[in-house]
């Protein structure tokens, strides 16, 4: 099973490839058909399937870092060791 580090560099490197191929597409001497046209359009919707993805990634990264960084503060913060009002300290 891939990490999720892992999983976001395999997404990457797919809207890379498909970004790749959409310029190809576009810079092609036999211009753009309607077939090629058809494949621009669905490798549009794959892209921004994958960024949402990786949104979703970065969201749940935060929140798992956001998580961690309160319960680490819980754990770090000073105990308040509760003082009576009418201690020799208070006189």
């Amino acid at each position: 099973m891939q990490s999720q580090a892992e999983e976001i560099v395999a997404v990457r490197q797919e809207i890379l490839e498909l970004l790749r191929q959409q310029m190809e597409a576009l810079d092609s001497p036999l211009g753009l058909t309607d077939a090629r046209l058809t494949e621009c359009y669905e490798r549009q919707a794959r892209v921004q399937e994958l960024r949402e993805k990786l949104q979703a990634f970065s969201s749940s990264t935060a929140e798992a870092e956001s998580a961690g960084n309160e319960a680490t503060e819980r754990q770090s913060r000073p105990q308040m060791i509760p003082v009576p009002l009418d201690s020799a300290a208070n006189v």
